[in-house]
């Protein structure tokens, strides 16, 4: 699964099959499924992806677009490393579909921090997030074994070791899952 952030882009994914015939078959399964309140729209790409491309042998590597050249040289010139600019699309605080603090949200992430573990505990959980998108959402990171919703607001996901979990969380932590709710996580205390 390839998704990105970037304006324009967000809320779009390219996902690579095997062949041909999975992607037929996903496509026709999970045309207009409803995640996050909206149907899935799903079609096949222009063209052939470039990690297919290299695995046959046939890939060419493309030129960068001039804008984003531009303003990496420009950010370069002012001594702004790519790294900490938004050149690629990302913020510095770790994504577009993060969101800046209100005053009682940073009261929460004043509150410690429970010592890494391979569990992740998420909080204030939307009623309209159910495990199988929860799953989705995890799933995405190396590691990932379950999800697990014992009751409404709650969950916990699961992965393999605790720097797999620790991956998913400063990915996922902060993560905007609605318009106005995002995703609280903590290691959960084994």
């Amino acid at each position: 699964v390839v998704a990105l952030r970037k304006d324009g882009l967000r809320g779009q994914a390219w996902i690579i099959f095997e062949d041909v015939a999975a992607a037929t078959a996903a496509l026709q399964a999970d045309q207009g499924f409803e995640f996050f309140g909206r149907g899935l729209k799903i079609a096949y790409a222009n063209e052939k992806s470039d990690r297919i491309a290299k695995m046959e042998g046939t890939y060419k590597p493309r030129k960068k677009r001039p804008k984003l050249v531009e303003e990496q040289q420009q950010q370069q010139v002012n001594g702004v490393g790519v790294e900490g600019s938004h050149a690629n699309g990302v913020g510095q605080n770790g994504g577009e579909n993060h969101v800046a603090a209100d005053d009682d949200e940073e009261e929460d992430e004043d509150e410690l921090l429970a010592p890494p573990s391979k569990i992740l505990f998420a909080k204030d959980v939307p009623a309209e997030c159910n495990e199988m998108m929860l799953s989705i959402l995890f799933r995405q990171y190396p590691g990932f074994q379950e999800v697990r919703v014992p009751r409404q607001g709650l969950a916990f996901a699961e992965y393999e070791n605790e720097v797999q979990a620790s991956v998913a969380f400063k990915a996922l932590n902060r993560f905007k899952l609605t318009n106005t709710e995002v995703l609280k996580l903590n290691y959960a205390k084994v």
